[in-house]
């Protein structure tokens, strides 16, 4: 007996499959943001000299942009 209509069971199974999945890639982002923010904000010589360049970099693009809007 074959039904034309919709399988709630399948549905379920699908939505089931896209939260793992969409769990998974928000896992993985998270841990891309810790190292990331490990990076940049370590208390080692290395991580300094990131914030200051990040730092110096957003300076210069304000700067910019401050620029181009006088225009």
């Amino acid at each position: 007996m074959t039904t034309c209509g919709p399988d709630p069971l399948q549905d379920a199974r699908d939505l089931q499959a896209r939260v793992r999945a969409l769990k998974a890639l928000l896992e993985l982002q998270r841990w891309q943001v810790e190292v990331l923010n490990d990076r940049l904000y370590s208390s080692a010589p290395g991580g300094v000299a990131a914030k200051r360049l990040l730092a110096l970099k957003r300076s210069e693009k304000a700067a910019d942009d401050f620029k181009t809007r006088k225009r």
